[in-house]
């Protein structure tokens, strides 16, 4: 058939001529065409655009929304970072109030020629991500309903896509016109494992009394990491997971056989097994006892999930051939690593109130209410407050007689419970504030406890770490810490000087004067910052939050070698701060002299990791350690990381150090 005039009859039937037909139309599908390769195009450059002009802030910002979740496999952090950072794009609210997805269309919108394609672009402002289900397919063009809302969208799908019905698909919908297209690309999840990530998502949604499209805008990461999480059988075995080490499954095995012999209880040896492999994942332990590790977490579980007196640390240490103590420092070790996931664990078990054959009702209906210990230092401190009010408000005769009451409410189940001050009030909501994920809610909860009581310095640090720039942190923290004066009063720290912290109203303003004591060291204000620091130390000389390991390498910074050593003198710690760092300062004060050989040999002993560090033998991790012990490589990472700009400008030490190690290992 050859070519139809303009003028001819048009080949449809219609009776009209061609150019008042179908030639029409065919502009028209090729305009649409025009318009959607463009809007493709324009993904791709606001991204580019995003990581190259504001890729620091994204950062931080993601990294803050994430950083309370568990990590995961490694293979598949690449795939969840490109999906959190294309919500941040879209929603994160980083540039005085704007996200960067309106930030650009409003720069760079008005260079857009077409018309049509710059009101496609405003219209991704308001979009947020979306999970769906994939409800009918057919080549390029697929339907999916939401599985919250109900809404159905019909989506082209970009060339390198493929979905089958029945999947979920997670990712953000912007719209190309008629229809829609997945921002850059999409994460599909075959329909087992969707089932499962739908009932969980939709139930997740019920328990919150938010907006749908404001949940999805602050939330995605969370919602987004459960896509993530491995789906285990009830009955799964230990080779199902992925062990990094064969000491850490054979250490699984022990774990298994020993809990499966004293309790017969096989819904939480799964846990058991899940919580110790995410251990190993998150410490990568070096394992010379395997009973050792298998002792501590086999007792972490008894603490958190068992009922009250089913077996004593005692009893598992001697189950185990361990001693007690040691038990008890590796048990403690494991329950910081571990304290996030042992309460989301504790939440989910609370949220299923399914029956299970393998729990013998009756068996415990009997025994007191059991309550898990709180594992987070703030909900300790939670709980510390509270029995403080308790012992004050029943005004008891003597120490013994407290105790029994506290010792007899415990054991019934109840927590004991004390009215509220203003101020105690205020406080109960910044407890929740330093729990709650959702910025938003965590400000609001920390304007409302400023309202109830002005004089809350907790308030402020929340203020101050969810500030944008370092200056509007640091005054925050400072306005904490004048309010913290201001409530506790001058008399009061005339008569506790020294022990604070111990007395627990006073750990809010604490928190806001180290707070601001690092974001000076941060602006350049060194000397307030040491000011800050020394008076931390002389209020609280047990040092629970650590200053001496700020102050420590900010006295040597300054050049003040004298007060190094006596606040090395003060906490005389065979640890890699304290023995490198008297080398170090030694040598500062008199040069190289014989003295150096035994504290090099002392500092050996105490780590003998960090020199591969410090001689840039091994370069360092970009990330911080989750958890360190004394003595291993995660101390030395910590330790260079925070001195090795101290040591790397004294050549002379560094070559004394290589020349010296290099001799001893010749020996």
């Amino acid at each position: 058939m050859g070519k139809v005039g303009r003028n001819d009859p048009c080949p449809c039937g219609s009776g009209k001529k061609y150019k008042h037909c179908c030639e029409k139309k065919q502009d028209v599908v090729f305009l649409n065409e025009v318009i959607t390769q463009e809007a493709l195009q324009l993904q791709q450059e606001l991204f580019e655009y995003a990581l190259t002009h504001y890729g620091d802030a994204l950062s931080d910002f993601i990294f803050r929304n994430i950083q309370h979740l568990p990590v995961v496999a490694e293979e598949e952090q690449e795939t969840f970072m490109l999906y959190v950072t294309q919500w941040a794009v879209f929603c994160a609210p980083i540039l005085n109030g704007r996200t960067v997805m309106e930030h650009y269309v409003q720069t760079r919108g008005s260079k857009i020629k077409r018309a049509s394609t710059r009101n496609l672009l405003r219209s991704w402002t308001k979009e947020v991500p979306s999970f769906a289900r994939v409800v009918e397919c057919e080549a390029n063009l697929i339907v999916v309903e939401d599985i919250f809302t109900g809404e159905q969208k019909r989506v082209t799908l970009q060339e390198s896509q493929a979905v089958e019905v029945g999947n979920v698909v997670v990712g953000l919908l912007v719209s190309l016109g008629s229809t829609y297209t997945f921002f850059l690309s999409l994460l599909e999840l075959e329909k087992e494992r969707a089932d499962f990530l739908v009932e969980r998502l939709q139930r997740k949604h019920k328990q919150i009394n938010q907006p749908i499209r404001e949940w999805l805008a602050t939330s995605f990461p969370e919602l987004l990491h459960e896509c993530f999480m491995p789906t285990l059988p009830e009955d799964f075995g230990i080779d199902d997971l992925q062990w990094a080490e064969p000491i850490h499954r054979q250490t699984a095995y022990l774990l298994k056989e020993n809990m499966e012999r004293i309790h017969e209880r096989s819904p939480l040896i799964n846990i058991a097994l899940v919580l110790w492999r995410t251990y190993c994942e998150l410490v990568h332990p070096t394992i010379k006892k395997p009973e050792l590790y298998a002792a501590a977490l086999h007792y972490l579980i008894v603490a958190t999930f068992f009922p009250y007196k089913v077996a004593t640390q005692k009893d598992i240490a001697e189950h185990y051939g361990v001693s007690s103590g040691s038990l008890s420092a590796k048990y403690r070790e494991m329950e910081e690593v571990l304290a996030d996931f042992l309460q989301q664990v504790y939440d989910k078990l609370e949220e299923l109130d399914v029956e299970d054959d393998d729990w013998d009702e009756e068996e415990w209906e009997d025994e007191p209410v059991f309550f898990p210990p709180q594992h987070s230092r703030i909900a300790m401190e939670r709980e510390l407050r509270q029995l403080e009010r308790v012992i004050e408000e029943k005004d008891f005769s003597s120490v013994k007689e407290a105790n029994k009451y506290i010792q007899k409410t415990l054991q019934s189940g109840k927590k004991p419970i004390a009215s509220l001050s203003p101020k105690d009030e205020a406080q109960e909501l910044l407890y929740q504030a330093f729990e709650e994920m959702d910025r938003k809610k965590r400000l609001d909860l920390a304007h409302r406890a400023l309202a109830i009581y002005p004089n809350s310095p907790d308030a402020y640090n929340i203020l101050g770490d969810e500030s944008g720039t370092l200056e509007t942190a640091a005054n925050y923290y400072k306005q904490g810490m004048i309010a913290g004066e201001k409530d506790l009063g001058k008399r009061f720290f005339r008569e506790n000087k020294g022990h604070f912290w111990g007395i627990v109203e006073t750990r809010p303003y604490m928190r806001a004067k180290a707070n601001y004591a690092q974001a000076l060291w941060q602006l350049g204000e060194k000397e307030k910052a040491v000011e800050q620091y020394e008076q931390l130390l002389q209020l609280n000389p047990n040092d629970n939050q650590g200053i001496r390991y700020l102050l420590l390498p900010a006295y040597i910074e300054l050049g003040k070698y004298d007060e190094a050593e006596e606040l090395m003198t003060q906490y005389d710690e065979a640890t890699a701060t304290m023995d490198y760092n008297r080398l170090l300062v030694s040598y500062l004060k008199y040069g190289l002299h014989e003295e150096l050989d035994d504290l090099l040999e002392e500092a050996i002993i105490s780590n003998p990791y960090v020199i591969d560090y410090l001689l840039k033998k091994k370069r360092l991790p970009k990330e911080d350690p989750l958890f360190y012990s004394f003595g291993d490589d995660t101390e030395a990472v910590m330790y260079a990381k925070a001195h090795i700009h101290l040591w790397q400008r004294e050549k002379e030490l560094l070559d004394w150090l290589r020349e010296t190690t290099r001799m001893q290992w010749k020996k």
